[in-house]
């Protein structure tokens, strides 16, 4: 079967099968590369999430630039050392394979989506666990 037949859901990469969100770890802008593929430049085209996945590995999700409000309240939600989850919109995974150091082969999922919503928040305050001796 070729790689490109192969329909994945979000039930192949979450921890688990019947998840319907994802734990968020962290947000990074997706910047421009110069035309001389020296770097980058300050435009920024698009946004990364980066996702609690199945056995403890983690999923890069892909938005585009459209969702730049929300990742600024989902960055606002992590420096507050919340536990953020979220759903997406339009959610499209694709699985790759790819021949690197002669017969070695890289493997993986790449995940774009066009929009998402947080599905959960939770304060991970343990102030209140402490105990005073």
């Amino acid at each position: 079967m070729k790689l490109k037949n192969l329909r994945l859901t979000l039930s192949n990469v979450a921890r688990t099968t019947s998840s319907k969100s994802m734990e968020v770890i962290s947000t990074s802008p997706i910047q421009k590369r110069n035309d001389s593929n020296t770097g980058y430049v300050d435009e920024i085209i698009g946004y990364a999430v980066d996702c609690c996945a199945y056995r403890g590995d983690t999923l890069k999700v892909k938005f585009p630039v459209t969702v730049a409000d929300k990742i600024s309240e989902l960055n606002a939600l992590l420096e507050q050392d919340m536990t953020v989850e979220i759903s997406f919109t339009g959610l499209k995974l694709t699985p790759y394979a790819m021949k690197v150091n002669g017969d070695s082969i890289l493997s993986g999922v790449s995940a774009k989506a066009d929009d998402f919503t947080i599905t959960k928040q939770i304060n991970n305050d343990f102030d209140e666990l402490m105990i005073d001796l």
